[in-house]
């Protein structure tokens, strides 16, 4: 049965960073994929940072980019039920059977005011289609939090991404201004070899990992 997807990161590169190669495995069972980007990147790059975020998306198949546009690195500063209400009206849009953002321990605050937002957004209500809600892990921020239980990504749900990690670093090239040298975790070879450690753990190559807030069994 086709399904609408969401993913929501709170900056661009966010969105592939976490969720690219299963994002591209959702879109060959062939469902839909909407990137839905709460702030906008650096200022020296708003010009044309839209364009570059399409060209990213669309290498893994994604052909749907709604952009916020709140200021970035102040989410904080704005009334939460602003960002939720944007949301909320995304959501009433596609109806998602599953929603993908970052995870609650994301030292960046910008990540975890997306969080937030998302997660009451996706509230389950009485009358409603429960939505499935699973967080990803970005680098440079996710393993950068306090190692501490309330704080800790916690994976619980991995992906095969084997067939899919080429496509992924091919797509996130077109990020390459938000890219570092090793042994930056945000680099390329960060990006792989986050992926053979996940990968390890279920004994593949490579694999992304979630922490799941709620599945859903339909």
């Amino acid at each position: 049965m086709k399904e609408s997807i969401l993913v929501i990161g709170a900056h661009p590169d966010d969105e592939l960073l976490g969720s690219a190669g299963t994002l591209k495995r959702l879109i060959a069972a062939g469902h839909d994929v909407i990137s839905v980007i709460t702030a906008m990147g650096r200022k020296e790059e708003a010009h044309h940072m839209e364009e570059t975020i399409r060209r990213a998306n669309k290498a893994i198949g994604i052909e749907t980019v709604i952009f916020l546009q709140h200021p970035n690195l102040e989410l904080e500063m704005m009334p939460r039920h602003q960002l939720t209400k944007d949301i909320e009206k995304i959501i009433a849009q596609y109806k998602p059977s599953t929603v993908f953002t970052h995870h609650y321990g994301d030292v960046n605050r910008d990540h975890l005011v997306t969080y937030e937002a998302v997660l009451t957004a996706v509230r389950p209500l009485p009358g409603q289609r429960p939505i499935e809600f699973i967080t990803f892990e970005t680098v440079s921020s996710s393993e950068w939090s306090a190692s501490t239980s309330d704080k800790l990504f916690k994976p619980n749900y991995f992906v095969d991404i084997t067939n899919e990690i080429d496509v992924k670093i091919e797509a996130l090239k077109h990020y390459d201004v938000e890219m570092r040298p090793p042994p930056h975790p945000r680099s390329y070879e960060g990006v792989r070899n986050l992926a053979s450690v996940r990968g390890m753990t279920i004994g593949v190559p490579y694999a992304e990992a979630f922490e799941v807030i709620r599945r859903v069994w339909k």
